[in-house]
């Protein structure tokens, strides 16, 4: 099987953001400064895309396209906001929003992505999805909220660690493998909590890059979470490297259980984590070397 139907999927979702980033901020005037805001890695609609791969009668591909979009709009939103917080100078090898234009600009921009999003869900399935996704973006929200104004400067144990990085970042994860469940029930729930898991995993992979990573490779700023007093699971416990490390192994590991009774969505998984997933951390950071340390068992 090759990588056309997702490569297909990613083009379009891509050319709609983008469109969405160019047309925004046209309107304000101001285009020459959206370089760090135009789709990068797509990792969820990569997942998204996988998951049609194997299972393409469960969703449209336009349904998919416009749920992938909104989504990734809403996840670009969130780079302009929090940027802004957490003073980042820095993004895909650009300077950030906020510095190349205002902080009030960057936020703005925020919201006017965050109704875009809105705008684009709503022209599927005579607009089904809105709540659904509504009840991801304040998950993520109150969970942000909660590390910003709560939790800066505690030491947390491991499961607070967990719990955090599943609300950062699982939540959008999970919306797009949800939907692509399309009306079966059982599935959708499955892929939902397995879209979790890998957002926690690739939340920890992030506080790690954090940690660790170099800013001239990245392309972004890095090291802004301690210095903001924002202690993740590297930062917290002790030999917080390596129980980041075996902790994403098992939310992998646990997503992939999630959908044994599936085995179709199984396989879409174990290819996004090999061609998708592995692929955005290679060269980055070092967690997986091989399918046995990935304990991919398929």
């Amino acid at each position: 099987m090759t990588d056309e139907p997702v490569t297909g999927v990613v083009q379009q979702v891509r050319r709609m953001v983008t469109n969405a980033v160019s047309r925004i901020s046209g309107q304000v005037r101001s285009t020459s400064a959206v370089g760090s805001i135009m789709p990068g890695k797509m990792l969820r609609t990569r997942l998204a895309a996988r998951m049609h791969e194997h299972l393409p009668s469960q969703v449209s591909v336009a349904e998919l396209v416009h749920v992938c979009a909104a989504t990734e709009m809403i996840h670009t939103a969130s780079l302009c906001h929090d940027d802004v917080i957490d003073e980042a100078t820095a993004r895909r090898a650009q300077p950030t929003l906020w510095c190349a234009t205002t902080p009030s600009y960057a936020i703005l921009i925020g919201d006017l992505l965050l109704c875009e999003a809105m705008s684009t869900i709503a022209q599927v399935r005579q607009g089904q999805h809105i709540v659904p996704l509504l009840t991801k973006v304040k998950e993520v929200c109150a969970t942000e909220a909660e590390q910003e104004l709560v939790l800066r400067h505690r030491r947390l144990d491991i499961p607070t660690c967990l719990r955090v990085a599943r609300g950062k970042t699982g939540p959008l994860f999970a919306f797009v493998a949800q939907a692509c469940g399309g009306t079966d029930r059982e599935l959708s729930s499955a892929l939902e909590e397995s879209g979790y898991r890998i957002g926690t995993a690739y939340q920890l992979a992030d506080d790690l890059l954090d940690m660790s990573g170099l800013d001239e490779i990245l392309g972004k700023t890095l090291g802004t979470d301690a210095q903001r007093g924002k202690l993740t699971l590297p930062h917290s416990v002790k030999h917080g490297t390596d129980e980041a490390c075996t902790q994403i192994r098992q939310q992998l590991e646990s997503a992939l259980e999630c959908l044994t009774p599936w085995a179709a969505a199984r396989r879409a998984l174990t290819a996004y984590l090999r061609s998708d997933l592995q692929a955005a951390v290679q060269g980055r950071i070092t967690l997986w070397q091989s399918d046995i340390d990935l304990g991919l068992a398929v």
